[in-house]
């Protein structure tokens, strides 16, 4: 269930609090101080029981004097009792503006001279009413933010309270000020009227509680409790003057759920006298024990953001060491580039100890600006450390260890920034160094790119070296490396390979296949024939690119092309002398329609070819 501070509640309104263990609408009638002739005990939030609690009188004699009266030891005594004992103690011990001795000849008292009490009576000038309503008013009071001022239907209307279902008259603390045996109280219709004191009114009790305490979700005023004392204090065992040790400690808990932190102090005279040494929300600190120091100890407890603090978690007694540390390490030597996912090796420098005793020494390292943590510790000067992939800086730190546990300064090394880049993958179906074997027809390979670092990758495909297009590759997306029509044309007989280059701009990733090309004869044709309307007469066809003179070409023409057995007409001849072809063909089942079929054989020489167009035209 969640809780708010009591002073977070709306004038208005209302709260419960337990009499002899049952709930009680109080209404929040002020938050703070209601004016200046209120003491400050009077600052916090003020509590009026909604409805009447009981009738009774005033004063058990016909005297109008508040400080003697009856109800005024009721209040304090048998009615403050019927509280819970938590907010019994929460219950501010206010002083109140009053009329001392009573109405006639009696004196208006404020401020530091008010009546003092726990639980009251509200006053006549609370309610909203002044002098100006009715000048037998005492001046013992403000009006507070619940009421309104004067006499009208809506401020009585705030002012009528009911006893058992029924508008009730209710008494103030004011007495009647120009007689000494009358009291002001409140009508069933929320008017002022005056009875005697010894008269039976009803009694609607007020008080004023810390804004600080907790009221939660159900509208209940909970009391805040002190965190507990928190479980162990750590401190080592050694201790050498002059240096800087760690102290922790096991975190407290807090019923409220409103621990602030901690407070741990020091004494180095036996606990005879503490000083402070932290205060914050950590569970841990370090401290410089100074040179000289005797003996030293520390102690912890835990606070409230209430300011109610546990108990006190008290370490022994260390003696300390007095000894002269070693110096610093004369130096720490860490590579210039760092890699995540390698090891790297730091070095360091021989200390030296001014009292010859042995050394050790502990390396510590920091990740990415964070806590130094220890990594080594031994006689080396060198340590091979892993770097772990995903950290963004490393730096160093090694100091000198006499074997009396005195710690010498650091030397600490440059930050180092960690290269994190992972090269881009390429994925294919066929691993990087595949020999694809002998193609004799043009091919394609697919394959898809990523980067584990999310960076744009740049893709460069190459045969034999020589690009063949570039590209921003989209992770994940396939792509086919096209090595058909002109291009497998352009490539020679022989061992060929093929590459796929990603590059993210820091490292570049090479898949590479092999392959082998050996044709001796190559063969161009139409996917399909070109109808036309009518038979075709004659067709002329020029063919382009190289052939050696020992290769053999082939031209071939039909002009039913549609037919499953097109009659196809030798036109080399033709060709080669730039002249028309006349067709001899005049059937046709499918109707008439054009094709050619280019031929190239290799010669005895073995030297290769291209073809890169065929053009022409018929009729």
């Amino acid at each position: 269930m969640a809780s708010a501070a009591l002073s977070t509640k709306a004038v208005g309104s209302k709260v419960q609090l337990k009499l002899n263990g049952v709930k009680k609408n109080f209404i929040v009638v002020h938050q703070g101080k209601p004016s200046g002739i209120y003491d400050a005990s009077c600052d916090g939030t003020w509590l009026l029981l909604e409805d009447i609690y009981e009738n009774r009188p005033w004063h058990s004699s016909s005297v109008n004097k508040l400080e003697s009266s009856t109800i005024h030891n009721y209040l304090n005594s048998t009615f403050l009792a019927k509280f819970d004992a938590n907010i019994q103690a929460q219950i501010k011990q206010v002083k109140l503006p009053y009329r001392q001795n009573g109405g006639s000849g009696g004196t208006d008292r404020n401020g530091a001279n008010g009546l003092s009490c726990k639980i009251f009576l509200l006053s006549g000038y609370e309610c909203g009413w002044t002098t100006s309503n009715n000048p037998y008013f005492p001046v013992d009071g403000a009006k507070l933010a619940y009421f309104e001022a004067g006499t009208g239907t809506s401020a009585n209307n705030k002012r009528i309270a009911k006893l058992n279902g029924s508008a009730t008259r209710w008494w103030l603390r004011s007495p009647v000020a120009h007689n000494t045996d009358y009291v002001w109280s409140v009508s069933s219709n929320g008017d002022c009227n005056s009875d005697g004191a010894t008269n039976t009114c009803g009694i609607r009790p007020a008080l004023v509680l810390p804004s600080s305490l907790l009221v939660s979700d159900d509208g209940s005023v909970t009391t805040n409790t002190a965190p507990t004392t928190p479980g162990t204090i750590n401190v080592p065992g050694t201790i050498q003057g002059g240096s800087t040790i760690e102290i922790s400690w096991t975190a407290s808990t807090d019923a409220e759920k409103n621990l602030e932190g901690y407070i741990v102090e020091r004494s180095t005279n036996g606990g005879s006298s503490w000083s402070q040494v932290y205060q914050g929300a950590a569970l841990k600190t370090t401290n410089t024990v100074a040179a000289g120091t005797q003996t030293v100890m520390y102690r912890v407890k835990a606070y409230d953001s209430d300011g109610l603090a546990s108990g006190y978690r008290t370490s022994s007694q260390i003696t300390v060491i007095n000894n002269t540390a070693p110096t610093a390490p004369a130096s720490i030597t860490v590579p210039n580039t760092v890699y995540g996912g390698q090891s790297i090796v730091v070095t360091w420098g021989a200390a030296t100890d001014p009292d010859g005793d042995a050394m050790t020494y502990a390396l510590e390292r920091q990740v990415d600006g964070g806590d130094w943590a220890q990594i080594y510790t031994g006689p080396n000067l060198s340590f091979t450390d892993p770097i772990t992939r995903g950290w963004t800086s490393v730096a160093y730190r090694v100091k000198a260890i006499d074997s009396r546990s005195a710690s010498g300064p650091y030397a600490t090394s440059p930050t180092r920034t960690v290269n994190n880049n992972l090269a881009p993958t390429v994925t294919c179906s066929q691993t990087s160094g595949t020999d694809l074997g002998l193609k004799n027809t043009g091919f394609s390979v697919d394959y898809s790119v990523t980067d584990p670092d999310g960076d744009d990758v740049t893709v460069t495909e190459a045969i034999d070296g020589a690009t063949q297009r570039t590209f921003t590759a989209t992770p994940g997306q396939t792509y086919t490396f096209m090595v058909t029509g002109e291009t497998f044309m352009k490539v020679l007989n022989g061992d060929h390979a093929l590459t796929i280059t990603a590059s993210d701009g820091k490292m570049d990733t090479v898949h590479k296949l092999l392959f082998k090309k050996e044709i001796t004869t190559a063969m161009i044709t139409l996917v399909d024939a070109v109808p036309a309307d009518a038979r075709i007469a004659v067709c002329v066809l020029s063919v382009n690119g190289s052939l050696p003179a020992d290769a053999v070409l082939k031209v071939e023409v039909t002009n039913n092309g549609l037919d499953d057995s097109p009659v196809w007409e030798d036109c080399t001849a033709d060709v080669k002398a730039g002249a028309n072809h006349v067709f001899t063909n005049e059937t046709q089942l499918s109707g008439w329609a054009f094709n050619f079929k280019v031929t190239a054989t290799r010669g005895p020489s073995g030297e290769g070819g291209y073809i890169n167009s065929v053009q022409g035209g018929f009729q």
